[in-house]
């Protein structure tokens, strides 16, 4: 088994990696205690109802949905999380950040459709720094996933 972590500002991401869906259980409770250690420690805080769990495993394997008590909370896995603004799901196809993505870059072009006497130049550096930004926030991660209907609607905006 095999693991790491990242921290950015507030948020604490740590993953482990195994062959069977039981090690990788056990690695994640050793994280939780080493976290839960860590808080004590030094005074910080987690806050168990902001904790979540995610398994990816491929179709052919069961994922186990069994909870984890944390701080006396039960966390139960979910089916997608939210890691610095990229919404993740079990099978890494951020179907549900693609559409989220094409809807607030959509609703932020409809808003620029209502300023009246811009300059082709002028809408598109509006374009480039309020649309773009939001449709393509961390597309480095999922726009391999993308398939036709996918991408039809980020190109839509």
């Amino acid at each position: 088994m095999t693991g790491g972590a990242v921290a950015f500002v507030d948020d604490f991401t740590a993953w482990v990696t195994g062959s069977t869906a039981q090690s990788n259980r056990e690695g994640i409770k050793a994280i939780i205690s080493e976290a839960l250690d860590w808080e004590r420690r030094s005074g910080a805080t987690f806050e168990a109802e902001k904790t979540a769990i995610i398994h990816f495993a491929p179709k052919t394997r069961k994922s186990d949905h069994d909870p984890f008590t944390i701080k006396g909370q039960t966390v139960v896995p979910q089916d997608h999380v939210k890691i610095l603004g990229l919404l993740i799901d079990t099978r890494l196809k951020y179907k549900e950040h693609i559409v989220r993505a094409a809807s607030k870059g959509l609703e932020a072009a409809m808003e620029l459709r209502r300023l009246r006497g811009l300059t082709p130049v002028l809408a598109r550096q509006l374009f480039a720094s309020t649309v773009a930004p939001v449709v393509d926030y961390a597309s480095n991660v999922w726009m391999y996933t993308c398939k036709d209907k996918a991408i039809g609607l980020i190109n839509r905006v």
